[in-house]
Protein backbone atom coordinates (compact mmCIF):
# COMPACT_ATOMS: atom_id res chain seq x y z
CA UNK A 1 0.00 0.00 0.00
CA UNK A 2 1.80 3.54 -1.13
CA UNK A 3 1.24 6.68 1.01
CA UNK A 4 -1.73 7.61 -1.55
CA UNK A 5 -3.58 4.18 -0.56
CA UNK A 6 -2.96 4.77 3.24
CA UNK A 7 -4.14 8.51 3.40
CA UNK A 8 -7.70 7.55 1.71
CA UNK A 9 -8.23 5.21 4.64
CA UNK A 10 -7.29 7.38 6.71
CA UNK A 11 -9.87 10.19 5.65
CA UNK A 12 -13.33 10.36 7.89
CA UNK A 13 -16.04 8.90 6.50
CA UNK A 14 -18.31 11.64 7.44
CA UNK A 15 -17.99 14.63 9.20
CA UNK A 16 -20.93 16.82 11.31
CA UNK A 17 -22.06 19.55 13.31
CA UNK A 18 -24.66 19.88 16.03
CA UNK A 19 -26.36 23.23 16.83
CA UNK A 20 -28.67 23.23 19.56
CA UNK A 21 -31.65 26.19 20.23
CA UNK A 22 -33.24 26.05 23.71
CA UNK A 23 -36.29 28.75 23.66
CA UNK A 24 -38.12 29.30 26.88
CA UNK A 25 -41.57 30.59 27.14
CA UNK A 26 -40.38 34.11 27.14
CA UNK A 27 -38.86 33.82 24.06
CA UNK A 28 -35.92 33.28 25.04
CA UNK A 29 -33.22 31.69 22.99
CA UNK A 30 -30.07 30.00 24.09
CA UNK A 31 -27.87 27.93 21.64
CA UNK A 32 -25.11 25.81 21.80
CA UNK A 33 -22.85 24.18 19.42
CA UNK A 34 -20.59 21.43 18.83
CA UNK A 35 -18.67 18.93 16.32
CA UNK A 36 -20.37 15.50 15.90
CA UNK A 37 -17.93 12.13 16.45
CA UNK A 38 -19.29 8.82 14.79
CA UNK A 39 -18.61 6.08 17.33
CA UNK A 40 -18.17 2.84 16.01
CA UNK A 41 -21.31 1.39 16.98
CA UNK A 42 -22.53 4.25 14.33
CA UNK A 43 -20.15 2.86 11.66
CA UNK A 44 -21.62 -0.72 12.45
CA UNK A 45 -25.14 0.97 12.13
CA UNK A 46 -24.56 2.40 8.68
CA UNK A 47 -22.69 -1.13 7.71
CA UNK A 48 -26.05 -2.72 9.12
CA UNK A 49 -28.04 -0.65 7.08
CA UNK A 50 -25.80 -0.44 4.07
CA UNK A 51 -25.97 -4.82 4.32
CA UNK A 52 -29.48 -5.02 5.07
CA UNK A 53 -28.94 -6.77 7.70
CA UNK A 54 -31.51 -8.31 10.09
CA UNK A 55 -33.05 -5.78 12.52
CA UNK A 56 -30.94 -2.90 11.61
CA UNK A 57 -33.06 0.37 11.95
CA UNK A 58 -32.94 3.89 11.49
CA UNK A 59 -32.18 7.18 13.51
CA UNK A 60 -35.54 7.25 15.61
CA UNK A 61 -34.45 9.09 18.52
CA UNK A 62 -32.38 11.75 20.40
CA UNK A 63 -31.01 11.68 23.64
CA UNK A 64 -29.07 13.96 25.89
CA UNK A 65 -26.68 13.16 28.58
CA UNK A 66 -23.63 15.08 30.94
CA UNK A 67 -20.51 14.05 29.54
CA UNK A 68 -17.56 16.60 29.63
CA UNK A 69 -15.66 15.29 27.01
CA UNK A 70 -15.43 13.50 23.76
CA UNK A 71 -16.37 9.89 24.32
CA UNK A 72 -14.05 7.03 23.23
CA UNK A 73 -15.07 5.87 19.64
CA UNK A 74 -15.91 2.36 21.47
CA UNK A 75 -18.88 4.03 23.95
CA UNK A 76 -22.48 2.72 23.41
CA UNK A 77 -23.70 5.40 25.90
CA UNK A 78 -24.25 8.86 27.21
CA UNK A 79 -23.09 9.82 30.12
CA UNK A 80 -26.27 9.40 32.61
CA UNK A 81 -26.98 12.52 35.13
CA UNK A 82 -25.26 12.77 38.44
CA UNK A 83 -29.01 12.70 40.30
CA UNK A 84 -29.66 9.23 39.83
CA UNK A 85 -33.51 10.05 40.46
CA UNK A 86 -34.36 11.09 36.79
CA UNK A 87 -35.97 8.52 34.66
CA UNK A 88 -33.87 7.13 31.47
CA UNK A 89 -37.32 8.16 30.00
CA UNK A 90 -36.54 11.87 30.45
CA UNK A 91 -33.40 11.88 28.83
CA UNK A 92 -34.53 10.79 25.27
CA UNK A 93 -37.29 11.73 22.62
CA UNK A 94 -38.24 10.39 19.05
CA UNK A 95 -36.99 11.36 16.03
CA UNK A 96 -39.81 11.07 13.23
CA UNK A 97 -38.81 10.49 9.65
CA UNK A 98 -39.81 14.06 8.35
CA UNK A 99 -37.14 15.41 10.88
CA UNK A 100 -34.91 14.78 8.12
CA UNK A 101 -33.70 16.11 5.14
CA UNK A 102 -30.87 14.65 2.29
CA UNK A 103 -29.07 16.88 -0.23
CA UNK A 104 -26.46 16.18 -2.59
CA UNK A 105 -24.03 19.02 -2.98
CA UNK A 106 -21.87 17.95 -6.18
CA UNK A 107 -19.48 21.19 -6.08
CA UNK A 108 -18.37 19.93 -2.52
CA UNK A 109 -18.62 15.83 -2.86
CA UNK A 110 -20.94 15.01 0.17
CA UNK A 111 -24.57 13.88 0.41
CA UNK A 112 -25.71 16.33 3.40
CA UNK A 113 -28.35 14.72 5.96
CA UNK A 114 -30.37 17.65 8.26
CA UNK A 115 -31.75 16.29 10.91
CA UNK A 116 -33.96 19.18 12.97
CA UNK A 117 -36.03 17.59 15.82
CA UNK A 118 -37.64 19.06 19.06
CA UNK A 119 -36.97 17.43 22.41
CA UNK A 120 -39.59 18.81 25.07
CA UNK A 121 -38.07 18.05 28.36
CA UNK A 122 -40.18 16.04 31.27
CA UNK A 123 -38.20 16.92 34.08
CA UNK A 124 -35.46 19.66 34.26
CA UNK A 125 -32.19 18.75 33.22
CA UNK A 126 -29.55 20.39 34.67
CA UNK A 127 -25.84 20.81 32.70
CA UNK A 128 -27.06 18.80 30.11
CA UNK A 129 -23.69 18.98 28.02
CA UNK A 130 -23.78 16.06 25.27
CA UNK A 131 -26.28 14.59 22.89
CA UNK A 132 -26.32 11.50 20.40
CA UNK A 133 -28.88 10.13 17.63
CA UNK A 134 -29.70 6.65 17.99
CA UNK A 135 -31.33 3.77 16.52
CA UNK A 136 -33.27 1.51 18.53
CA UNK A 137 -30.63 1.04 21.55
CA UNK A 138 -27.81 1.73 19.17
CA UNK A 139 -25.93 4.88 19.66
CA UNK A 140 -24.48 6.38 16.31
CA UNK A 141 -22.91 9.88 17.68
CA UNK A 142 -21.45 12.15 20.53
CA UNK A 143 -21.77 16.14 20.36
CA UNK A 144 -20.37 17.76 23.47
CA UNK A 145 -20.95 21.44 24.30
CA UNK A 146 -21.26 24.18 26.74
CA UNK A 147 -23.53 23.43 29.78
CA UNK A 148 -27.42 24.26 29.30
CA UNK A 149 -30.36 23.83 31.76
CA UNK A 150 -33.52 22.41 30.02
CA UNK A 151 -36.81 22.94 31.76
CA UNK A 152 -40.16 21.64 31.63
CA UNK A 153 -42.25 24.22 28.84
CA UNK A 154 -39.14 24.83 26.93
CA UNK A 155 -38.83 23.54 22.89
CA UNK A 156 -35.03 22.34 22.87
CA UNK A 157 -34.52 22.38 19.28
CA UNK A 158 -31.52 19.78 17.72
CA UNK A 159 -30.35 20.67 14.09
CA UNK A 160 -27.88 18.18 13.26
CA UNK A 161 -25.69 18.30 9.62
CA UNK A 162 -23.83 15.35 9.04
CA UNK A 163 -21.93 15.25 5.55
CA UNK A 164 -21.24 11.96 3.71
CA UNK A 165 -18.57 13.07 0.89
CA UNK A 166 -18.15 11.19 -2.04
CA UNK A 167 -15.56 11.17 -5.02
CA UNK A 168 -12.63 11.73 -2.91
Amino acid sequence: MNDDDQAMYLRPVNRGRLRLEVADRHGTVTVRRGSNIVLAGGAQLVAQLFSGAAGAGPIDRVSVGFGQAGADVGATGLTPPPDTNIPASALSSPVAAADFAIATDDDARLVRVTVATVFKPTSELKDVTEAGLLAGDHLYNQVVFEPVTLRLGQDVTFFWEIDFPFGH
